[in-house]
C-alpha cells in the first residue's frame, strides 16, 4: 500500500513537470506566431504605402519608358543592408529588385500571383534575395497601373529579432520548466521522505508490537505451564486426603443401620468425591493437550447438573437462580462433567458479583447449528475494557484473597475442547452475559468417540 502511494507520488510529481512544460511550450508557441503575424502586417502596411506611391507615379505621362529602378527610387531609400529588401513585379516581367536587376524567387512570385498579403520565406530563399539565409516575412502588396496592367509590390525582412525574441521566449520556457521541476521535486523529495520515515516508524512500531505480542504470548504459555505443574501438584495432594474421606464414608455406609437420611448423606459424599476425582483428571488431559471423554448428554441435563452443584451457594448469598430450557434441543457430543464445571465456574462469578437480592438466568438455547448456554445476571457488570482480557490465566478484577484469575480461563479451554467458544459482553441495561456455544453432535465426531471408546 505504501509503495503504491510513493509511485503515485512520483507519477503526480512526473505529470506536474511534463503539464508545466507542454503549457510554458504552448505559450511560446503561441507568443512567437503572434509575433510573427505582427510582423507579417507590418511588412505589409510597407508595401501597400510603397504600392500607393509606385501606382502614383505609373500613372504620370512617360511611366512606360520609366525604368524600374527609377520608379522604385523612392522605395530604395527605405532599404536597410541585410535586414530589408523592396521588390517590384511588373505585368508578365520577371520579379526586380530596387536597383533594376532581374531576381529569380518563384515561392515570393506565386505569393504575389496568389493575392495573398504575406509569405514566410525560408533561409535560402531569403539568402537568394540578398538577406541572411534566416527566415525572412513577405509583406505583400497590390496596386492597378491602368494601362499598365496589375502589379505586385513586395517588403521582404529578415525575422531576425523575431528569431532573438523566440531564442529569449525559449530560453524563458527553459528556466520556467527548470524552475517548476525544481520546485516539484524539492516538494516531491520532501514527501517522500517523510513518507520514508514515516515507513520506517511504522515499521519500528510494528516490529515492537510483535515483539510485545510475542513477550505475552510467551507469558502465558509460561503461566500455562505453571498452572499445568500446580493442577498435576495439587491433584496429587488432594487425592489422598479426597481418598480418606471416601473410604471413611464407605466405612460408614455400612455402620448407619437404618438411618435413611445418613445413608443418603453419606452416599452424597462418596458421589462428590468421585465427581471431584472426575473433575480433576478432565482438567489435568485438558492442561496435557489430550480430548475429553465425550458422549451424547441432553443440554438440560447439563442444565440442571450444573444447578445441582452452586444451589447452596446462591441460598448462601441471597442470590435468585432461574433455569431455563426449551424442550425439543437436540443433544450434544460432549464431557457433560467438564461442560457442568465450565457452567458452574459462570454461576459462582455472576453469584459473587450480585449483592442481595440479585437475580442470576441460566438458559439454553438453539443457535446456528449449535446449543448456546447462557448465564445472564444484574450484579455490576464486566468493563468493556476487560473482556479480552478476562479469559487470560490469573487475570481477575476480585479482590485479593476471592479469586484465582482461573475460572474464566478454564471455561474457556473446556469450551474450545468441545470445539465451542466462550463471549463475554456487559449486560443490558447491567450486569454481565457469559455465553458457551457447543456445535450439535456431528457424525465424524461421534465416530471418533466410538473408535475411542
Amino acid at each position: 500500500m505504501k509503495n503504491r502511494l510513493t509511485l503515485a507520488l512520483i507519477a503526480c510529481m512526473v505529470a506536474s513537470v511534463v503539464l508545466v512544460a507542454a503549457l510554458a511550450h504552448l505559450d511560446e508557441a503561441r507568443e512567437s506566431f503572434s509575433a510573427l503575424e505582427d510582423f507579417a502586417q507590418e511588412n505589409a502596411t510597407l508595401a501597400s504605402s510603397i504600392a500607393s506611391e509606385l501606382a502614383t507615379r505609373l500613372r504620370s505621362p512617360g511611366a512606360a519608358s520609366t525604368p524600374i529602378e527609377d520608379l522604385m527610387s523612392g522605395a530604395s531609400r527605405l532599404e536597410r543592408p541585410n535586414s530589408l529588401a523592396i521588390f517590384v513585379a511588373a505585368p508578365d516581367q520577371p520579379l526586380h529588385a530596387s536597383d533594376g536587376r532581374a531576381v529569380h524567387a518563384p515561392l515570393l512570385e506565386q505569393a504575389l500571383a496568389s493575392g495573398r498579403s504575406s509569405v514566410r520565406l525560408p533561409g535560402m530563399v531569403a539568402a537568394e534575395l540578398g538577406l541572411p539565409e534566416r527566415t525572412a516575412i513577405a509583406g505583400l502588396a497590390h496596386l492597378n497601373a491602368g494601362p499598365l496592367g496589375r502589379w505586385g509590390v513586395a517588403a521582404v525582412a529578415s525575422a531576425e529579432r523575431e528569431r532573438d525574441r523566440e531564442r529569449r521566449a525559449r530560453s524563458r520556457l527553459v528556466l520556467a520548466v527548470a524552475l517548476a521541476a525544481g520546485l516539484v521535486l524539492g516538494f516531491g523529495g520532501v514527501a517522500i521522505r517523510k513518507q520514508r520515515e514515516q515507513l520506517v516508524l511504522e515499521r519500528g512500531l510494528a516490529v515492537a508490537e510483535i515483539a510485545r505480542e510475542r513477550d505475552e504470548r510467551l507469558a502465558r504459555l509460561s503461566r500455562a505451564a505453571t498452572m499445568v505443574t500446580m493442577a498435576s501438584g495439587l491433584a496429587h495432594e488432594i487425592s489422598t486426603p479426597l481418598g480418606v474421606i471416601a473410604g471413611r464414608a464407605e466405612q460408614l455406609v455400612d455402620r448407619v443401620g437404618t438411618d435413611e437420611r445418613t445413608r443418603r448423606s453419606l452416599q452424597a459424599i462418596l458421589e462428590q468425591s468421585e465427581r471431584i476425582r472426575d473433575v480433576i483428571r478432565g482438567f489435568l488431559d485438558l492442561a496435557r493437550g489430550g480430548t475429553p471423554n465425550l458422549a451424547a448428554v441432553e443440554p438440560a441435563a447439563v442444565l440442571e447438573g450444573a444447578r445441582g452443584l452452586v444451589e447452596h451457594r446462591f441460598e448462601k448469598a441471597g442470590v435468585h437462580l432461574t433455569t431455563t430450557a426449551p424442550s425439543g434441543l437436540p443433544p450434544l457430543w460432549c464431557d457433560q462433567r467438564l461442560l457442568e464445571q465450565a457452567l458452574v465456574n459462570l454461576l459462582l462469578n455472576a453469584c459473587d458479583a450480585c449483592p442481595r437480592g440479585g437475580r442470576v438466568e441460566l438458559s439454553a438455547e438453539l443457535k446456528a447449528g449449535g446449543v448456546r448456554f447462557v448465564v445472564q445476571d444484574d450484579g455490576a457488570g464486566i468493563a468493556e475494557a476487560n473482556v479480552a482480557r478476562a479469559v487470560e490465566p490469573f487475570f481477575t478484577t476480585k479482590p485479593r484473597g476471592r479469586g484465582t484469575g482461573l475460572g474464566l480461563a478454564i471455561v474457556s479451554e473446556i469450551a474450545k475442547s468441545h470445539r465451542g467458544s466462550l463471549t463475554l459482553s456487559p449486560g443490558q441495561p447491567r450486569g454481565t452475559r457469559a455465553c458457551v456455544e457447543i456445535p450439535l453432535v456431528q457424525e465424524e465426531a461421534a465416530n471418533g468417540a466410538d473408535a475411542h471408546g
